[in-house]
């Protein structure tokens, strides 16, 4: 419950970088990726938006068991989303803003787009992955502030990589290494 609880409260600091920074979602209706601010242009406005599901039960217990030895305070991504760019200077903006943001604190940072992390391991997937926890007086007051969510943060051509085949290579590869 306090990961769905804080996966609605993230959704709306996600709209609130994603319109200042040019930050995208999946469309629905859509092929690929649309601009937050021009989604809310047109008539179906935000309901064009496919925001993630949270992390399945199954990979959640797999995850558990097989990375964390069973330590469930561990999952860190159950409650998740990204936005999506254009450029590396509206994904460095929106990063900023998350950082300064008072009403989330960032517990850890993921730089993937750094030059020196191995990307083979993704199959050349990169991102900036960001575990944060919600700090305003809704999640406090229903406890979703203990719950850490994940924000990933993607150029397009990067997340234009995450077809289904991209995935299940990802998963083949996650499944080698026991992650």
């Amino acid at each position: 419950a306090q990961a769905a609880l804080a996966g609605l409260l993230l959704r709306q600091r996600l709209r609130v970088w994603a319109k200042a920074t040019d930050g995208m979602f999946e469309a629905r209706r859509a092929v690929g990726f649309a601009r937050y601010a021009d989604l809310l242009d047109q008539e179906t406005g935000e309901d064009d938006v496919k925001w993630p599901a949270m992390k399945r039960q199954e990979r959640a217990f797999e995850k558990m068991l097989r990375v964390y030895g069973g330590d469930a305070s561990h999952l860190l991504d159950i409650a998740r989303s990204c936005l999506v760019f254009d450029t590396m200077t509206s994904l460095t903006n929106c990063l900023g803003m998350i950082i300064t943001d008072e009403y989330v604190r960032v517990e850890r940072i993921k730089n993937r787009m750094d030059m020196s992390y191995d990307s083979n391991a993704t199959g050349g997937y990169r991102d900036v992955c960001i575990n944060l926890k919600m700090q305003n007086s809704q999640a406090i007051a229903v406890g979703a502030d203990l719950h850490i969510c994940e924000v990933q943060l993607i150029l397009r051509e990067f997340a234009e990589l995450r077809t289904s085949e991209g995935h299940r290579r990802y998963v083949q590869a996650r499944n080698v290494r026991g992650d």
